[in-house]
């Protein structure tokens, strides 16, 4: 790794400058990193435990000559920018949970209002889709009692009992959209009695 001077700080393209980046050097009398370029005269400096934007032309820097104080000076600047890292994901993760929740929400406000007639149908789906949300879409509930009757050979009135509670459920495969994870039964009421 070269040291970057002042002289080559101001006066290099920055496509060049760019290349002997990041640079340990001295800002005064203490130790920092020029991190890299964020436009054609301004660089990204980790210094004093901050990272902050400056302009090439006024950044008075000297190179580190020590290679142990080269070495600590990047290990601080890598270990402060992890930190950085890990805090920006952090921040990044909740702010995404909040717009999830604000989208939800706004999404159940417009519904509730279609619910109650002050937005039509329609005009709700078009806000829906205009936004990226779901679609409303209508669900109504079934809830139905079936009684019935069958015989079993050969079985006693316990096992019959049994196989009945375990085993006997209704077949809705016949059903048009029927939301399989929505359906419960209970079997109750079993009267076995021999024939």
């Amino acid at each position: 790794m070269s040291e970057l001077t002042v002289e080559m700080l101001r006066s290099l393209a920055p496509q060049d400058l760019a290349t002997h980046l990041p640079a340990p050097v001295y800002s005064g009398e203490q130790a920092g990193v020029i991190l890299r370029l964020v436009d054609t005269d301004l660089i990204e400096f980790y210094f004093a435990g901050r990272v902050t934007t400056y302009s090439t032309q006024l950044l008075q820097i000297r190179p580190i000559p020590d290679p142990a104080v080269r070495e600590a000076t990047l290990r601080d600047a890598i270990e402060a920018l992890a930190i950085c890292r890990k805090v920006a994901i952090e921040k990044h993760a909740e702010q995404h949970r909040s717009h999830e929740l604000m989208m939800d929400a706004i999404r159940q406000y417009a519904v509730d209002r279609h619910e109650d007639g002050d937005i039509c149908r329609e005009g709700l789906n078009d806000f829906l889709a205009n936004f990226g949300l779901a679609t409303y879409e209508t669900r109504v509930r079934v809830e139905y009692t079936i009684s019935g009757s069958y015989e079993v050979d050969s079985s006693s009135e316990a096992s019959a009992e049994e196989d009945a509670l375990k085993y006997l459920q209704p077949n809705l495969s016949g059903l048009d959209d029927v939301d399989g994870d929505t359906s419960t039964y209970e079997v109750s009421g079993i009267q076995v009695s021999e024939l």
